[in-house]
């Protein structure tokens, strides 16, 4: 059951109905009793049999919390957290990981030799998200930055809630706890808020992210048969379709629980308008990036000591991030490759901060604009290595984007698009300008949620009248749905 689905809206309209009529109202137990009912139900309906890793991660991490708190030697908290985190982690990496490092360990044998174990492990929707989330309690009351919760019925809910349990953000029982513990705060102008939030973001995964996906898939489909500008605008256009298709999970997300009286953290912050690549990992997946911050790269050492040891630590943190998104050779690359630009960027900050304050007022200016367009389109390269499907494919990618643009464009290379008509290759060009356009002026830009109710109805029903006029032939799935 997705967001984008018939089966959502029918289910989410029963529990919002439901939940407004009595158990908003209702004492505790009974109200987050209800929402982890529905919250099961949300997630069994893609497979009943995973919600017993789900169960797993809630009954160890909750009764680990209170014995860490009752632990009466630091040797043993660190032990009992240290089962927390085995367990977790065991967890993910078997379900997630396990095919990955059997393919690696014997990459180099044949598909069909007989020496190459296989097994069949179905990968789980969003254990990546809920089993970092459920340690994270456990580490955070370990540290002493919380109490243990007195409710298993609670600590369920943060673990299983269903408007964030697929896709994230991923959450922290700091934020989540106390409001559960809590008398949902619903009012008109919060829903007004969350329903807002729900119109933008199927606005964002249909009539962009979806309208985009099939340039994208065309290209990176059969990289051999583009050419350089084909796969420069495929990066482009992944650009925009990743944001927009996993921010629209995000805003959803967030409306969906402010209807239900309760606030989910920002997960993006204008990501593209950052002017270096550390800035946009303060922008971009937000819950992931101080997850990790907090409890990995701190952990590691942080940025105390050398700039070496920092470079260290940014690029294996990165390295484990980008492992973290997939269970391939392409995301590893990837995380590795934003490593490194963040080590290289801590490296050369200050010298970079020395030469900016010597500038004049224009020089600023222009200095300001250059840093968007250079981090703009480091990250834009990057899209190559997370969407490739095949390390061959991102050497040919790359290839072909840095090597191959004068000799295409001398041989009539503007005809960009493989095995598509003129026509359609127009239809794909203004597209991907209007959804680049709407991204820029729209889709980054928070809402203004004291407008009047006449101009969020008239901004509620153009997003709907185009909901309908640009619904896609063939729906894609959230991307960050297979993490």
């Amino acid at each position: 059951m997705t967001f984008d689905s018939l089966e959502f809206l029918i289910f989410f309209a029963v529990i919002l109905g439901s939940y407004y009529l009595y158990f908003s109202r209702a004492d505790r137990l009974i109200r987050n009793g209800f929402l982890l009912i529905a919250s099961y139900v949300f997630y069994g309906y893609w497979s009943p049999p995973f919600i017993t890793l789900l169960l797993i991660s809630t009954f160890i991490d909750f009764y680990l919390a209170k014995a860490i708190a009752g632990a009466d030697s630091q040797k043993t908290k660190k032990q009992l957290v240290g089962v927390s985190v085995i367990v977790n982690l065991g967890i993910l990496g078997f379900f997630k990981y396990f095919n990955f490092f059997l393919d690696s360990a014997f990459m180099f044998l044949p598909p069909d030799s007989l020496m190459r174990p296989s097994l069949e492990v179905i990968l789980p929707v969003g254990i990546s998200f809920y089993t970092f989330q459920s340690m994270s309690y456990s580490i955070d009351v370990y540290r002493g930055k919380m109490k243990p919760s007195d409710s298993l019925v609670d600590f369920a809910l943060y673990v299983a809630f269903f408007p964030q349990l697929v896709a994230g953000p991923i959450e922290r029982a700091t934020n989540m706890l106390p409001q559960f513990n809590a008398k949902p705060r619903i009012g008109t102008d919060r829903s007004l808020e969350g329903i807002d939030l729900i119109i933008r973001g199927y606005f964002k995964k249909v009539v962009v992210a979806d309208n985009v996906a099939p340039l994208v898939n065309l290209i990176f489909g059969d990289v051999d048969s583009a050419n350089s500008l084909g796969l420069w605008m495929a990066c482009y256009a992944f650009g925009i379709q990743v944001y927009a298709d996993f921010s629209a999970y995000t805003d959803i997300a967030r409306g969906t629980s402010k209807l239900l009286g309760f606030e989910l953290m920002e997960n993006f912050e204008s990501p593209y308008r950052s002017k270096s690549i550390s800035e946009f990992w303060r922008r971009w997946h937000i819950s992931l990036s101080t997850w990790l911050r907090d409890y990995l790269y701190i952990p590691l050492g942080g940025s105390h000591g050398t700039k070496l040891f920092q470079a260290r630590n940014l690029f294996l943190v990165m390295a484990l991030g980008g492992l973290w998104h997939g269970a391939a050779w392409n995301y590893v690359l990837w995380g590795l490759y934003h490593g490194t630009l963040l080590a290289i960027y801590h490296m050369i900050s200050p010298a970079l901060q020395a030469f900016s304050d010597k500038l004049s007022d224009k020089g600023k200016v222009i200095y300001t604009c250059a840093s968007w367009f250079l981090t703009f389109h480091v990250i834009t390269v990057s899209w190559v290595f997370f969407r490739a499907q095949s390390v061959a494919d991102i050497v040919t990618s790359l290839k072909k984007m840095f090597l191959d643009p004068v000799s295409d464009i001398m041989s009539g290379g503007f005809s960009f698009i493989p095995n598509a008509a003129n026509g359609e290759q127009a239809f794909y060009v203004v597209l991907i300008l209007c959804a680049t356009l709407a991204h820029l002026s729209f889709f980054d830009r928070k809402l203004n949620w004291d407008g009047s109710i006449l101009f969020r109805g008239v901004r509620g029903a153009v997003a709907l009248a185009m909901l309908l006029f640009l619904y896609p032939t063939v729906k894609e799935q959230f991307i960050y749905f297979q993490f």
